[in-house]
């Protein structure tokens, strides 16, 4: 009876792929599950059963009487998809406009990179590489989308734009921008920002006792809840004990600890500055700048680590942007060489809940900077087993912000894995709009998780009576408004960056997520500039928030307005450029004019002469785009139409836009698109954006010709300094 039972199955040879294997439908996008047949093809259409022969186990008897071929067919069917858990956590008012669509939670594909782009050069050796230049933080390409959010200038661009404002001041204003930064990147000339290095300073600075109390308790109260990577207990018993001196001569990794804590605690006591080598706080840093090499040669220890984490805290400001990165990709380094990045089996529970603290901080530091950087991370987060600890002093609200910072800093490196990195780069378009709405549904998870009154993507509704917004008054403790501050601000540079890509890569197929992905990008811009009054205008403000995201939202606000001229909301975003143009203003006379930012404000002055330009020449501008719009209709009657880059690529795309994106109004549309009421207001067709996507578009990748007029790093507009190494290189 077993024997008999035996030869009833399928070949032993085959029963191992009987198992159910989980696939996913490239073309609709389903989950299905696959097996094989316990039947071989020949006795299914008999319909006879299939015995397999006790000798040869790859064919039946039937088969082997016949001569036949013994084939068994694998099949697929589909799996049934799970009921959506919802949880109130994940409601979202419809009192608010979030900034990322709730429907990007349905998306049940699950983006992978199929191979990586290494995989195909190792297999055909002749494929072109794809070349990027990392030494810059904007560069001009054609085929490739930054995920950094900053917005930037090509020859291209300028000359497009200069078209429209029928003037050449936007060159003359970039052009000036450039010569500052030569001067600042490239050395060139005299130049006032100091080369920051690596000695030992010939004085140090003398902290009386109460001013080392003073600056270590305004750390903790100001820092350590949003870095909480150190002990304050073990921390202030060495400080405060009776062996300070001999701890400080015998411990390099200390010294440079401590004088870096009293460093940052000193920047909020007008010890602070601008540019690197003044001030009291770079004096106390400038110590433990000359203990690096002396903590980086010997063994790796806790207490190490914790000085470059200390000090790349202090590089996120003005004055360090020569070495940030220097700084932080040692501190990851060295976490994971210490194994920190794994359960710890060694130590007591508070000794493993600090190494583990010290390793999550790096997480999420290097999380964002590598993604605003556009770079990958040197923190794999595959091999990453190590628990998040409690930490009560990060807790505001009800929420843990420290979780949320680590939430967030896995969604960085998933957008980066899967959207921004060289591999992403060869996916087809259907690959990427899976990953977005993947990232999308994450981001927006992570956002209906944090508290409604701090929660990101909202737009300004101060005016309605059920919202609430928030002030800087309203923090009970310091170190929270930094804390919702960086957490909008990395969802507005994230945001930015998905908007964008979307723009670029449907700019072949106008449609109407096209126009939500502009308006998108356009109400992201806006709130971060109607979020510039609460930053800090000072020395410890991170630079990111301080002037790189704000740059950002200036240039994308500029570019709409240029090209929506009569649009409903122009007046709105030339009243956010005066904004922004006011929060640079500001930002170089409180720098005492190191960072040059008042030059930033001539975007405002064009974009509103131009307002005021075209409103006097309207029928002239009317009289062109119908004649524009003219040459289109006989271009599609007989010739072939334009290409992207052609002249009249903007009013193409502009007709384009009318005609497709009024679909919307029908109801039957809107279902299709999932445009919802509670996430966007309802405009009219003529109110549609125009943001053409050309081939001088915000992109990233190789190195330009001119880099004259191509491009322009802003980091050096902000004191970043590259040593000159040598022209014979």
């Amino acid at each position: 009876m077993s024997e008999q039972f035996t030869q009833g199955r399928a070949p032993s040879s085959l029963r191992k792929f009987t198992s159910p294997e989980m696939a996913t439908d490239q073309k609709k996008g389903r989950l299905t599950e696959a097996k094989t047949c316990k039947a071989c093809d020949q006795c299914r259409n008999r319909k006879v059963r299939c015995i397999m022969d006790s000798q040869q186990r790859s064919r039946c008897i039937h088969c082997i009487k016949r001569n036949e071929t013994c084939h068994f067919t694998q099949t697929k069917r589909k799996l049934r998809s799970k009921a959506p858990q919802t949880s109130r956590n994940h409601t979202t008012s419809r009192h608010h406009i979030p900034l990322v669509n709730s429907w990007a939670e349905k998306a049940c594909i699950q983006p992978t990179l199929s191979s990586l782009f290494l995989d195909q050069m190792l297999e055909n050796k002749g494929r072109s590489s794809i070349l990027r230049d990392n030494f810059a933080l904007l560069r001009a390409s054609d085929h490739d989308v930054t995920s950094s959010s900053l917005a930037f200038f090509t020859e291209r661009r300028i000359n497009s734009l200069s078209h429209r404002l029928g003037n050449d001041r936007l060159r003359e204003l970039v052009e000036t921008i450039e010569s500052v930064i030569r001067s600042r990147l490239l050395a060139e000339g005299p130049s006032s920002i100091s080369l920051i290095t690596f000695g030992k300073p010939s004085d140090t600075e003398d902290v009386s006792l109460e001013n080392v109390r003073l600056y270590i308790n305004t750390y903790f109260h100001q820092l350590h809840p949003i870095y909480p990577f150190l002990d304050r207990q073990k921390f202030e018993d060495k400080v405060f004990g009776p062996n300070l001196s001999e701890t400080l001569a015998s411990s390099c990794a200390f010294s440079a600890l401590y004088h870096t804590i009293l460093a940052l605690g000193c920047r909020y006591h007008e010890g602070g500055a601008f540019d690197p080598g003044n001030g009291r706080a770079w004096k106390l840093f400038q110590v433990s700048l000359g203990l690096v090499s002396d903590i980086l040669i010997p063994r790796e220890a806790l207490m190490s680590l914790q000085a470059l984490v200390a000090m790349s805290i202090f590089a996120m400001t003005t004055c360090c942007l020569q070495i940030d990165e220097v700084l932080l990709m040692e501190a990851a380094r060295m976490a994971q060489s210490l194994g920190y990045h794994r359960a710890l089996s060694n130590g007591d529970q508070r000794y493993k809940d600090t190494c583990h603290r010290t390793f999550w901080v790096i997480y999420y530091m290097e999380k964002g900077m590598c993604f605003q950087n556009h770079k990958g991370s040197m923190i794999p987060d595959h091999d990453i087993g190590c628990p998040v600890p409690d930490v009560p002093e990060s807790v505001f609200e009800g929420h843990n912000w420290f979780l949320s910072a680590i939430s967030f800093g896995r969604i960085l490196s998933l957008a980066y894995t899967s959207l921004f990195s060289v591999s992403a780069a060869i996916q087809p378009p259907e690959s990427y709009y899976a990953a977005i709405q993947n990232i999308e549904a994450r981001l927006e998870r992570w956002r209906s998780a944090l508290p409604e009154q701090y929660r990101p993507g909202m737009l300004s509704q101060s005016h309605k009576p059920h919202v609430v917004p928030y002030f800087s008054s309203s923090f009970h403790q310091p170190s929270f408004k930094m804390v919702v501050l960086q957490t909008k601000f990395s969802y507005y540079g994230l945001i930015i960056a998905l908007a964008r890509l979307e723009i670029y890569i449907g700019r072949q197929n106008q449609s109407p997520s096209q126009e939500k992905a502009r308006r998108l990008l356009m109400d992201t811009a806006r709130a971060v500039v109607e979020e510039s009054k609460n930053i800090d205008i000072a020395a410890y403000t991170p630079t990111f928030i301080l002037a790189i995201l704000p740059l950002g939202a200036l240039f994308i606000l500029f570019d709409f307005v240029i090209h929506n001229p009569m649009h409903p909301e122009t007046l709105n975003n030339l009243s956010l450029l005066d904004v922004a143009a006011g929060h640079f203003s500001l930002l170089e006379y409180k720098s005492g004019g190191f960072v040059p930012a008042s030059l930033l404000t001539e975007f405002a002055h064009i974009a509103r002469q131009y307002i005021k330009d075209y409103g006097r020449n309207q029928p002239q501008h009317q009289q062109q785009e119908e004649a524009e719009m003219q040459e289109r209709e006989d271009e599609e009657k007989g010739a072939e139409p334009c290409g992207i880059g052609s002249s009249n690529v903007e009013s193409t795309l502009a007709f384009e836009d009318s005609e497709q994106l009024a679909q919307t109004n029908n109801p039957s549309s809107i279902n299709d698109v999932c445009l919802q009421d509670d996430i966007m207001e309802f405009w009219e067709p003529s109110n549609y954006l125009h943001y053409p996507v050309t081939a001088d578009t915000t992109v990233h990748g190789s190195m330009p010709e001119n880099m004259m007029a191509a491009s322009f790093n802003i980091q050096s507009l902000f004191g970043f300094v590259v040593p000159e190494f040598g022209h014979d290189l």
